[in-house]
């Protein structure tokens, strides 16, 4: 069973970098909508999903380095 670890470790690598690549997307077009807003009422929530974009981002990008620290 021990033979499966490896594989298993390499999925949840592949895993956490196609979330992360997704969170990048994320990010980058609440930022474009931050950018291209021009209603004021949609400030505040632009600003408030390119944060939790980036919050996302750091996150998955925390995993990844503390998967690789292993």
């Amino acid at each position: 069973m021990d033979s499966f670890k490896p594989q298993k470790s390499q999925d949840l690598k592949n895993e956490l970098y196609a979330n992360l690549e997704s969170a990048k997307k994320e990010w980058e077009e609440a930022k474009n909508i931050f950018e291209n807003v021009s209603e004021p009422d949609l400030v505040d929530y632009a600003i408030y999903n390119v944060e939790a974009a980036e919050k996302k981002y750091v996150y998955l990008l925390r995993q990844i380095k503390n998967e690789n620290a292993m």
